[in-house]
């Protein structure tokens, strides 16, 4: 896949600081169409009553969240203006559909979706919200760049995280067209069992028709989960970037044992390609 149509999603004024250096230097580099998208989601006031909440009033954007994306928009303008690619700048309007459908509507023509990591400490929850549906739902493979990363080309080394599953399958496809000419692939399987492992080596020897060496990893399971052990094999290969199947558990069982997506959301410090 050639990389035409990038989206890059900015939930607030600090993402589009963060990504857009990365994100105006991939379009560059690439010769991509950047369109930058801003949900917004609008406040309604609500009243109690005895049968429930009912509407009080019409939707609204409170101050702080309007200069939150007025500052954004600046930084996405300042950013890509005077490049040599072409862009546009999606910013939701007061009254429209949800912040998820806006988003998820304004990102399914990408070949690839930007986004950043949310802090560890004071992202509001509806930043994390739709964080996670646009990987869900998106249907588009994301790029989560981390925070205190600095911008610099991604896809000289990936490593892709290999289970016999569907959204490592389109992991590994989707790192492939983000890997640098004559790039390096590492493919690491954790577990003793050998399911999907002759599906690898095909895989591997795809690759290699497209001129990328690749090197094969394998680990045992340990007490350490699959996110953790996907993030310390990252750093032991020098993998500039690590490729990976987002949430293929079910919704439920992901609430409630947790999942190596929200391992990798929480603590990655190389940007991270989620397919699913």
């Amino acid at each position: 896949m050639t990389l035409k149509s990038l989206a890059v999603a900015l939930f607030s004024a600090e993402d589009a600081q963060r990504l857009m250096p990365f994100a105006a230097d991939m379009a560059s580099r690439s010769g991509a169409h950047l369109t930058g998208v801003m949900p917004v989601e609008a406040q309604v006031p609500f009243a109690g009553t005895e049968g429930g909440l009912v509407s009080y009033g019409a939707a609204y954007v409170p101050e702080w969240q309007q200069e939150e994306a007025e500052a954004a928009a600046k930084t996405f303008e300042a950013a890509a203006a005077g490049r040599d690619f072409p862009y546009d700048l999606r910013q939701q309007p007061l009254g429209s559909q949800s912040a998820e459908d806006f988003l998820l509507d304004n990102v399914a023509a990408a070949d690839l979706v930007i986004a950043a990591q949310c802090p560890p400490e004071g992202a509001r929850y509806s930043q994390r919200q739709l964080q996670e549906q646009l990987i869900r739902r998106s249907g588009r493979p994301v790029l989560i760049v981390p925070e205190g990363w600095d911008p610099a080309p991604v896809g000289a080394h990936i490593l892709i995280g290999w289970s016999n599953t569907r959204e490592a399958v389109r992991a590994a496809h989707d790192a492939r067209a983000l890997a640098q000419p004559g790039a390096t692939l590492s493919i690491l399987h954790i577990g003793d069992g050998s399911d999907g492992l002759a599906c690898r080596e095909d895989m591997a020897a795809a690759f290699d028709r497209h001129g990328h060496p690749v090197t094969l990893i394998n680990r045992e399971r340990t007490a350490q989960d699959t996110g953790t052990m996907l993030l310390k094999v990252a750093v032991e290969c020098g993998a500039d970037m690590l490729a990976a199947g987002a949430f293929g558990h079910s919704w439920a069982y992901d609430f409630v044992i947790g999942a190596a997506t929200r391992e990798l959301l929480a603590h990655a410090k190389l940007p991270v390609l989620f397919s699913r």
